[in-house]
């Protein structure tokens, strides 16, 4: 029979091919990585590169939107103006570019250039770095405002409108009084205004000498006619008189309040939608939000 001493002696061998084994496989994973290993990581690679020359590329539009106002568009039909990517450092516009190495980018070689076409403005944004060498074209609009988004997806945005009174048209003016509330709004005005007219009276006095009447035998008479209140023959000079009176019209005046009124009604739960650009940062600080 064999001892525990032989037993252990006799096993030692196989424990000694099991880690050679194991230490075997290990090395063999290290040297050749599985092709799902292989696949995840050169997916990151690609991925993380191609987001960050997008994220250069993007910073080079805006930039080179922000400085492309009216007074530095091209004026004529197939005019452009360009600018490097080093003149746009030398402005401070941008920060230096680096790519996925960290390498910096072209400084020369890059540029943003704006054409003015039959209808419209567009931007060339070329970048030139040592991973990757590409371009995108932008539409900036018919006057050159439109910001140029490398994004064409559009997006529903809702705004929800505060709670608000809304006004009606005026009515006409009107005397009959109206009570302000809640709901009516009133203006009052004064005029003084020609109500009517009454019928006033003036005495005034027709005159004239009486006729003079003298006989042969020294008699003189002095005559006033019937057609005058003091009419009759007197023997000494008088003036004869008639009272006439002046009928006329005077106007009258008073003040008079005219009211006019409009209704309002409280507009609540309201809500404004636009579409736009899915990007579009400026509804976003306006106080819209973006739907799902």
């Amino acid at each position: 029979m064999y001892t525990e001493e032989e037993n252990r002696k006799s096993l030692k061998p196989i424990f000694i091919k099991i880690v050679l084994v194991v230490l075997f496989l290990f090395v063999l994973m290290m040297l050749f990585p599985t092709k799902g290993f292989v696949t995840n990581y050169v997916d990151k690679k690609v991925n993380n590169s191609n987001s960050n020359f997008n994220s250069n590329l993007i910073a080079m539009a805006t930039a080179g939107s922000g400085y492309y106002t009216s007074s530095r568009l091209p004026q004529n039909v197939g005019d452009t103006e360009k600018m490097t990517l080093k003149e746009m450092l030398d402005k401070k516009m941008i920060v230096t570019l680096t790519d996925s190495k960290g390498v910096t980018c072209s400084t020369r070689k890059s540029y943003v250039e704006v054409t003015k076409e039959e209808n419209e403005y567009t931007m060339k944004v070329y970048l030139s770095c040592s991973d990757k060498t590409d371009y995108i074209m932008l539409h900036m609009g018919h006057d050159g405002t439109s910001f140029p988004s490398t994004s064409t997806a559009r997006c529903t945005f809702v705004k929800n409108l505060d709670e608000a009174w809304a006004y009606g048209e005026w009515s006409s003016w009107g005397t009959d009084p109206i009570r302000e509330s809640d709901t009516v709004q009133v203006e009052v005005s004064e005029k003084t205004v020609q109500t009517g007219s009454r019928t006033v009276t003036r005495d005034e006095y027709e005159t004239k000498e009486a006729n003079k009447i003298s006989y042969s035998d020294g008699r003189v008479y002095y005559v006033c006619i019937s057609r005058y209140d003091n009419a009759g023959v007197y023997d000494y000079p008088v003036t004869c008189q008639k009272k006439i009176t002046i009928y006329s019209s005077e106007p009258i005046y008073n003040t008079v309040t005219y009211y006019r009124m409009r209704t309002k009604t409280l507009e609540s739960g309201k809500t404004d939608t636009k579409e736009a650009n899915c990007d579009d940062e400026s509804l976003i600080k306006e106080g819209y939000k973006k739907l799902d």
